[in-house]
């Protein structure tokens, strides 16, 4: 009986050992843990610098002012005097409508005109002190003969048409078998276009939308090669309608220049709007925008950050921030 007690006593202490021995190995098992790799960022920092807000064009010399050329009145073509394409001088005639019944009119007022002068004249001759309200009472009928005599002058000439200034002067396309006497034409056609050769002019064509904030006397730094010099602007022309329009930027270069005046070698104009010193500056790429928002990626003490930013002049591949950064702060680039 002892014995058998004694083998159970043993068996459960063995079936004791065994367990502790499973909670020792359960307690001692290593779990492996996986660490996040860090994080590089590309960065950049804040700066305090000068920025400038500027565009950058290529110009070249020619002749941007041209002028429409249009009938004044309606009318039966009479004379023309060009075709297709010609050199003019200004106030070179260039067509004549027929002015048949505004001639005579014109005629028969000169008829009453010298006839106020010869009534005039005679009281004038033989003035007798008593004959001075009918001097006067002649002198306002020449005015009124004269002033009418010259208005129907000055509605002859609406019949012709003239060459607005020196230059080339091309005949509408819808003209291009040529003005044909007696043809009709309407007041507001237009005859042609005279471009105006008289001086040469430094001209950046822009197309679409005009450059923001250029305006006349914007100044330009001018590079041909190895040539620089400086100019500013003296007009903006704007040709076209709708969508497709051309902004045509005439620029006087300085005198003694150096530039050439050749067709095939372009100038490079840059249109400094303005500048400012001592401005945050920043890499256009670290703004972001979502929506209304636009803000930038601050990296503190390992962590990113969003900032709002206000930014100003756009200068190529920088940016001036003109609220929420104050110079210095790490930004996020990637």
């Amino acid at each position: 009986m002892k014995k058998a007690l004694s083998f159970i006593l043993a068996a459960a202490m063995a079936l004791g050992f065994a367990s502790c021995g499973k909670e020792e190995n359960k307690e001692e098992i290593n779990v492996p843990i996986f660490e996040a790799k860090t994080v590089k960022y590309r960065t950049a920092k804040a700066e305090l610098s000068e920025i400038s807000e500027r565009y950058v064009a290529e110009g070249s010399y020619g002749l941007p002012y041209s002028e429409s050329v249009m009938f004044q009145a309606s009318g039966q073509v009479d004379q023309v005097y060009v075709d297709g394409e010609k050199l003019v001088k200004k106030g070179e005639l260039l067509c004549t409508l027929f002015s048949d019944d505004l001639e005579t009119r014109i005629e028969e007022k000169e008829v009453y005109l010298n006839q106020a002068k010869k009534t005039l004249n005679t009281l004038l001759a033989n003035y007798d002190g008593g004959s001075a309200f009918e001097i006067e009472q002649a002198r306002v009928e020449v005015d009124i003969q004269q002033l009418e005599y010259d208005r129907l002058l000055k509605e002859k000439d609406l019949y012709n048409v003239y060459a607005p200034c020196d230059g080339t002067f091309r005949l509408s396309s819808q003209f291009r078998g040529g003005l044909q006497r007696y043809t009709w034409v309407n007041k507001g056609q237009r005859l042609g276009t005279a471009t105006d050769n008289s001086e040469t002019f430094l001209v950046c064509n822009i197309f679409d939308k005009p450059l923001n904030n250029v305006q006349f006397g914007t100044k330009v730094e001018l590079t041909q090669g190895a040539t620089k010099a400086s100019g500013i602007v003296t007009d903006i022309l704007e040709n076209g309608n709708g969508e497709y329009k051309t902004f045509v930027y005439v620029i006087r270069p300085e005198e003694n220049n150096g530039l050439m005046d050749v067709g095939n070698v372009k100038i490079d104009c840059s249109f400094n709007v303005y500048s400012r010193q001592d401005v945050v500056v920043v890499p256009s790429k670290a703004i972001k925008k979502v929506g209304d928002r636009t803000f930038v990626n601050l990296l503190i003490d390992g962590v990113k950050i969003d900032q709002d930013v206000e930014t100003g002049i756009v200068d190529g591949d920088m940016t001036e921030i003109t609220g929420g950064l104050s110079g210095g702060e790490e930004l996020i680039l990637n």
